[in-house]
């Protein structure tokens, strides 16, 4: 719910230093965490929808854990998007004390952030015996969806038993988040989706198949499930997979936003009532260091017709139908840290600066990149026109290259 009144000009920058707040939408009010975990604790699972790589959000969803925790002690375990299902083994291991930080860190294919957004969370668990679910689909199946469609994976190891992938209002939404991403086109886009609704899948399996185990056994247990609020916002995505594998779990989802007017006043957010049953507002300020770094998949779970329209420094150039763009293809299927150029356009930007095949774009205007979402955010940020240092590792080395940002249709 948007504030309807503004402060004076030289008061704004006190709204920066406001720290993360949670909205409960049911009333448009401000609540603590405390008065949160008293709703939420008699839930079957609480997807804590986040923005990844922002601090304040995974600190907020960290106390709300805490205070989960003490409502519901052995009762609760913790779901993770961030660990993929063929890592569960080591990640039971180390959160019981049987593999060291060690083992974790080489074994278990950590997030890039894992040190400072994650491992607050996982020591946590570590500390109070708390099992920690890896709910994703292995990233190389993932990739692999991507590339060649989802029957290119069937029968393989750590896939859910099934995948659904619906062509429903979310499925629109995923569409129109996609539009214009250098390399995903209409021949493409589909399968980008189906590698969506894998995650989807995978993440609602491991929830259900925990309650239903737990129930068995005469427990009543409390799921939370940590995931991109793509995947959960509006109650799409891996909420509506659990639904659909169990209509009578009670999913409550908490959504996460950046704003520029956080702190602007009680019960302020922006999004849709139907994102969730709380929204953690952030200051856009605070999110790694004031980068705004990653593509989240907020445009996916808004409504139909109303996906956020990507940034354009330019303003003149969204008018014109076109954004920033280096003149590469980057290799969607590529796994590790930065983005492979898998091809350069002829006398396009990055040929002229130097960029080449195979090159892994490291860092962007000075921005560390470790994903080709990341690659794609960064891009949209940049000003038609104007140079900006793109650094990419060849052959072992670090290299700074000046491109001139170029441009490509938006449509």
């Amino acid at each position: 719910m948007r504030s309807s009144w503004s402060l004076p000009l030289f008061l704004l920058p006190l709204a920066c230093t406001v720290p993360a707040h949670l909205v409960s939408t049911a009333d448009d009010t401000t609540v603590t965490v405390e008065q949160a975990a008293d709703a939420l604790c008699q839930a079957d699972v609480v997807a804590l929808g986040e923005i990844h790589q922002t601090p304040p959000v995974h600190a907020l969803h960290k106390d709300l854990v805490e205070a989960l925790f003490r409502r519901r002690g052995a009762d609760l375990v913790i779901a993770m998007e961030m660990f993929d299902r063929d890592v569960q083994s080591v990640l039971l291991r180390y959160v019981s004390g049987d593999a060291d930080e060690f083992q974790l860190r080489t074994e278990a294919k950590p997030w890039p952030d894992y040190v400072r957004d994650y491992r607050p969370l996982v020591q946590f668990a570590r500390e109070n015996g708390i099992v920690v679910l890896a709910a994703n689909a292995p990233a190389d199946l993932a990739a692999r969806v991507r590339k060649e469609g989802l029957a290119a994976v069937q029968g393989a190891p750590f896939l859910p038993r099934s995948v659904s992938v619906p062509e429903d209002d979310g499925y629109e939404a995923f569409r129109q988040m996609m539009a214009g991403h250098p390399g995903v086109g209409p021949e493409t886009i589909h399968r980008y989706y189906e590698a969506q609704c894998l995650r989807d899948d995978s993440m609602a399996e491991e929830v259900v198949d925990w309650v239903q185990k737990k129930r068995k056994a005469g427990r009543r247990p409390l799921v939370v499930l940590v995931c991109g609020h793509g995947h959960s916002d509006h109650r799409r995505g891996a909420v509506a997979r659990m639904l659909g594998r169990m209509p009578t779990l009670d999913v409550r989802v908490v959504s996460a936003e950046e704003s520029d007017e956080v702190g602007l006043g009680r019960g302020y957010y922006a999004s849709p009532k139907t994102v969730g049953d709380y929204v953690v507002v952030v200051p856009k300020s605070d999110r790694r260091d004031g980068a705004a770094l990653v593509m989240e998949e907020r445009t996916v779970a808004a409504p139909v017709g109303k996906a956020a329209a990507a940034p354009s420094p330019s303003g003149a150039a969204s008018e014109a139908g076109v954004r920033p763009a280096l003149g590469l293809m980057p290799d969607y299927a590529a796994e590790g840290g930065g983005v492979r150029v898998d091809s350069v356009r002829a006398g396009g930007a990055a040929e002229k600066a130097g960029i080449e095949i195979g090159d892994v774009i490291t860092a962007v205007g000075g921005v560390q990149v470790t994903d080709v979402q990341q690659y794609t955010e960064l891009l949209d940020r940049q000003t038609i026109g104007k140079a900006v240092t793109v650094r990419v590792r060849r052959a072992g080395a670090e290299v700074d290259l000046q491109v001139v940002v170029g441009s490509r249709s938006a449509h």
